[in-house]
């Protein structure tokens, strides 16, 4: 079963490859109808908020879904579903510095470094997300409220044992 596990994550991985490939094309604008340009984003807003991933490496087409919580208390909530259709329930805490958000899983897992960024747009709000050292990794996501049949039927990460899960953050 782990072999089938690691064939699958594999896959998974060449496909987010593939997309990451795709999406680096500089004269794509935004991968939204190119709304999504440097002059709409500024460094003065707030992460506090629920949270979907719309958008990952200039490309509305997503391998992955993910829901984010953030929360006043500094405390974080990622619901994501990578290779099935299981919702996996992480949580930790996060701060932020400037325009640097970071992360730690529940589990000492510490996240990637990202630069925050808000739109300037007021509807819909978002925040883009670009990993430290890593320009071309850029997650946009819009203010939305976690369906409730989500945060219900999500799995606990500490009960997913059966299948090696990426971490998206």
């Amino acid at each position: 079963m782990e072999a089938t596990a690691m064939k699958i994550s594999k896959i998974v991985l060449a496909i987010l490859a593939l997309f990451a490939i795709v999406a680096c094309n500089p004269n794509k604008g935004g991968g939204n109808g190119g709304g999504n340009t440097d002059s709409t984003w500024s460094d003065n807003g707030s992460p506090i908020g629920e949270w979907v991933l719309t958008e990952w490496n200039g490309s509305s087409e997503l391998p992955m879904g993910a829901y984010l919580r953030l929360n006043e208390d500094n405390t974080f909530n990622l619901y994501q579903h990578t290779l099935s259709v299981l919702w996996v329930h992480y949580k930790g805490t996060f701060s932020l510095n400037g325009s640097t958000l970071t992360g730690v899983y529940s589990d000492g897992t510490k996240w990637n470094d990202y630069t925050i960024k808000y739109s300037n747009d007021s509807e819909p709000k978002q925040i883009k997300l670009t990993r430290k050292g890593d320009a071309e990794d850029v997650g946009i996501y819009t203010a939305t409220e976690i369906p409730a049949n989500i945060i219900d039927q999500a799995t606990e990460a500490t009960n997913v044992r059966s299948i090696v899960i990426e971490r998206f953050l």
